[in-house]
């Protein structure tokens, strides 16, 4: 599935060669400005139309034979924060053809143009039988000679489209047997090593890991990823929560909450996309990516509210709430991440509905135990158009997981800060390391805009690749 994925991303839809023949795409706050690169007919059509520049307006030309001549895309009274993939996306929309950029305003970053260009063009349709599916043959291509960091621009996305395609499938497709086979797939794609942990080693070695999964009639499992570079390479451990339906377990969700429960392998998407850019990227690092692949049913075999588990850290966890699971497999996969040195260990999962509540669906809250890459990684954010924003682990909101009968409590009653006390919940399976930073995401975006279709969505991989990469750069 991963090569389909790859195969949906149209690299012919950008030209590295000047085209003689290339159609210009001129950028206007005012078309009196750009009177002079047209032709009278095309001006006087222009006026006559109206065309005010405004910004996300445009209009195709054509000549006295009736073929495209020019494009003019506005840029007049933008927004300030508006959507760097706009103009990519207006691109995209273009008849076949082939284009040239003619006057890029400084405001665009090219490679967030030409990303936003390439994303417009995902969509899931696997099982639409009215869908043909193939390479698209009739999009727009854009000529960019001596674009800078193409490679890179399509890395990211290659890793969109892995991650949007995984979160979309539905759950009865993608389950811990089909994700196993997937990641099989992936390992065998990147020559990386690939060690799978189930039944008994699973039981005695992640306890919570098979807790939590043992009610579905999908066994529960723990994929390890191994990518090697050298011993002077940087050290990175990437974790991703795979549950891939949560029901809620014995504390059941509502219908309506369960809607979109597909996606609680968000976490396991992403970290996939990420490992997918960094090693594309022939980056000098180590690399291990972490999974406790899971479902979360509902069966006999179910563990309850009021249980006590012992984690695989010898900690004892009072299960307050069997919708709180997440947590639990990122436990045991946190302690088993620390017992080897890392430089960077990351957790990424949509774990808290709180977090939804505190940044909306766009903005990824994270958790980092260095304000040093915490600043680094919001500047990449900014940059990337992947924005993310730095929340606490506040000590004292620790008391909210105490327990009168074990170590802790996996869901402190009340709801208060809770993205907070989750985050503090993993920290504590740490082993109190000095670069640890939690992802939060949602992994959806509820309805289609510029380059993000409705569906499966990535969130935090750009602006942490971009980060590491930089820390990475300045470390050697």
């Amino acid at each position: 599935m991963i090569d389909k994925s790859l195969e949906r991303i149209n690299t012919k839809s950008i030209s590295l060669r000047s085209e003689k023949k290339a159609i210009p795409v001129y950028f206007s706050t005012n078309i009196s400005k750009i009177k002079k690169k047209l032709t009278s007919a095309n001006y006087n059509f222009l006026k006559a139309l109206g065309f005010n520049s405004t910004y996300g307006n445009w209009v195709v030309l054509s000549d006295t034979n009736g073929q495209i001549s020019a494009v003019i895309v506005g840029l007049n009274k933008r927004e300030k924060n508006y959507s760097k993939f706009f103009i990519g996306s207006i691109l995209s929309k273009l008849p076949k053809g082939t284009y040239f950029l003619k006057n890029i305003p400084k405001t665009e970053d090219i490679n967030l143009l030409a990303l936003g260009f390439f994303l417009s063009f995902y969509s899931f349709k696997d099982f639409d039988k009215k869908i043909k599916h193939g390479k698209n043959n009739v999009s727009p291509i854009l000529s960019l000679p001596n674009f800078p960091n193409l490679d890179k621009t399509l890395y990211f996305a290659e890793s969109e489209f892995i991650v949007r395609d995984l979160i979309n499938l539905p759950a009865n497709i993608l389950n811990p047997d089909f994700f196993e086979s997937y990641v099989k797939k992936f390992s065998n794609f990147h020559n990386i090593k690939l060690k799978v942990v189930f039944g008994n080693d699973l039981k005695k070695n992640f306890p919570l890991i098979h807790e939590v999964g043992k009610a579905s009639s999908k066994k529960p499992r723990f994929l390890e990823l191994t990518h090697k570079g050298s011993s002077k390479s940087f050290n990175i451990t990437l974790i991703g929560k795979g549950v891939c339906f949560d029901s809620g377990g014995l504390n059941l969700k509502s219908s309506s909450g369960m809607l979109n429960m597909k996606k609680d392998m968000s976490g396991a998407a992403s970290v996939l996309g990420l490992a997918h850019y960094l090693i594309r990227s022939n980056l000098k690092l180590n690399l291990r990516i972490l999974i406790p692949c899971v479902e979360n049913s509902v069966s006999g075999k179910s563990f309850r509210p009021g249980d006590i588990l012992i984690s695989r850290s010898g900690m004892g966890v009072e299960i307050k709430n069997t919708d709180a699971e997440g947590r639990l497999i990122l436990a045991d996969t946190l302690t088993y991440a620390t017992e080897k040195n890392t430089d960077i260990l990351v957790t990424f999962a949509s774990l808290t509905g709180a977090a939804r509540v505190a940044m909306g669906t766009d903005i990824t809250p994270f958790f980092s135990t260095s304000n040093k890459f915490a600043n680094l990684l919001k500047n990449c954010g900014d940059k990337m158009q992947d924005p993310v924003w730095q929340l606490p682990f506040y000590a004292d909101y620790n008391n909210e997981l105490s327990s009168n009968i074990t170590d802790l409590n996996n869901a402190p009653l009340g709801g208060m800060a809770g993205a907070i006390t989750a985050a503090l919940f993993l920290k504590k399976f740490t082993n109190n390391h000095k670069m640890f930073l939690h992802f939060d995401i949602y992994g959806w975006n509820s309805k289609s805009r510029p380059a993000k279709t409705y569906g499966g969505l990535m969130q935090g991989v750009r602006s942490l690749g971009a980060a590491i990469e930089e820390k990475i750069s300045t470390s050697y």
